[in-house]
């Protein structure tokens, strides 16, 4: 399942603006990690898996260069969008070179950078692919659930389970699998978790729906099943 969750790493050495981009991403549904040397970005990048990498040009042991040129000679599926008080076009240039692919002059404002950013990622997070199992269709942008082609209604969280299970279909999916993607909101407990799956299943059926299963694994948890 592609994790829809964008993994940041920053490496900035500047503890305001460190902070504040932390903020900001996060605010904006961004999962970050914050690193201040080339050392400890590179040690972190080699650690970690990340979809985009925003890095400052002058760091206290080196160039964010530098750091940009390891990074892409080892993935060249991460975004990498540096961060500059120079934008002379040798800079930009050596940038755009060693496989970055954008830059922000600071000062910048937060609109741009989030701009930028969401360009950077839009590859592998603008558009949400469509799943299927057999002819039920789930569309997680549009939050539309289709069986042969004809709309079904489903309620907030039977469309969240229902996504998960055709997420991870033919698996099996544990209670505490379910209430992790559900969230801990207050009208989500374990014991919760089995009256939600049995709604889900009485709208599966009284849509005619009787080649998808949802299977009880005593003890455990469900799978969802085609059984065509």
């Amino acid at each position: 399942m592609r994790n829809l969750t964008p993994k940041i790493l920053l490496v900035e050495d500047d503890p305001m603006l460190g902070e504040g981009l932390v903020i900001s991403l996060k605010l904006e549904g961004n999962e970050i990690t914050w690193k201040k040397t080339v050392k400890e970005g590179y040690d972190e990048f080699s650690s970690g898996s990340y979809d985009l990498a925003i890095l400052d040009i002058n760091l206290p042991d080196g160039m964010g260069t530098d750091l940009c040129k390891k990074i892409r000679s080892e993935n060249k599926e991460i975004g990498i969008l540096f961060l500059t008080a120079k934008t002379d076009e040798d800079t930009v240039v050596r940038a755009l070179d060693l496989g970055a692919n954008d830059f922000v002059k600071k000062p910048f404002s937060h609109k741009e950078l989030m701009a930028r950013v969401k360009v950077v990622l839009r590859p592998k997070f603008g558009a949400t692919k469509e799943l299927k199992l057999g002819e039920l269709r789930v569309n997680p942008e549009q939050r539309m659930v289709t069986y042969k082609d004809e709309p079904i209604t489903l309620n907030r969280r039977q469309f969240d389970i229902l996504s998960y299970f055709m997420s991870h279909h033919d698996q099996i999916i544990t209670r505490e699998q379910l209430l992790t993607h559900l969230g801990t909101e207050g009208d989500i407990i374990d014991r919760t978790v089995d009256s939600h799956v049995s709604q889900l299943r009485k709208t599966l059926k009284s849509s005619n729906i009787d080649d998808i299963q949802i299977t009880s694994i005593y003890g455990v948890g469900y799978r969802l099943e085609n059984l065509e």
